[in-house]
């Protein structure tokens, strides 16, 4: 499992090149390759965006200041979500994303961390409901059109 938390998911891809050759090495069947992101599934791609900032922006603010790493801004956290590791959106955008992912790392499993501090519960429960009702559905479709291969 690939916690990938920031940055281009698209980075691990060498990871999961050495994690293959080195089963292949040892003679070990090719095992499932997932990876862990944070998002949140909305109806639209505002209402996600502008929900997951208010509860994101904080949590990483303070995470930076304990750290010491970069503060948070809008700019950011637009590029982590156009490019990086948070799958935030509506159905049909996670999903493209989520199945970029999977073809670009191999991917036969995709968990996404929904909960951040505080973000009310209506939003969670919104996002699980897209997730099994639009977005799982909508990957294994533009997956079967063009798969993942291992």
């Amino acid at each position: 499992m690939l916690a990938i938390i920031g940055g281009r998911p698209q980075r691990f891809a060498g990871h999961v090149d050495l994690y293959l050759q080195a089963l292949k090495q040892f003679g070990n069947p090719v095992q499932p390759i997932g990876q862990h992101s944070l998002g949140l599934v909305a109806d639209t791609d505002e209402e996600a965006v502008e929900t997951w900032w208010r509860y994101w922006q904080p949590t990483v603010a303070r995470l930076a200041e304990e750290r010491g790493f970069y503060k948070p801004d809008r700019a950011r956290y637009q590029a982590e979500i156009d490019n990086g590791a948070l799958f935030v959106g509506s159905p049909e955008t996670v999903a493209q994303k989520i199945a970029t992912m999977a073809r670009d790392l191999r991917l036969s499993r995709f968990d996404l961390k929904y909960d951040i501090m505080h973000l009310p519960r209506e939003a969670r429960a919104r996002t699980i409901e897209l997730l099994g009702s639009e977005v799982a559905p909508r990957v294994r479709e533009l997956l079967a059109k063009e798969p993942t291969h291992v």
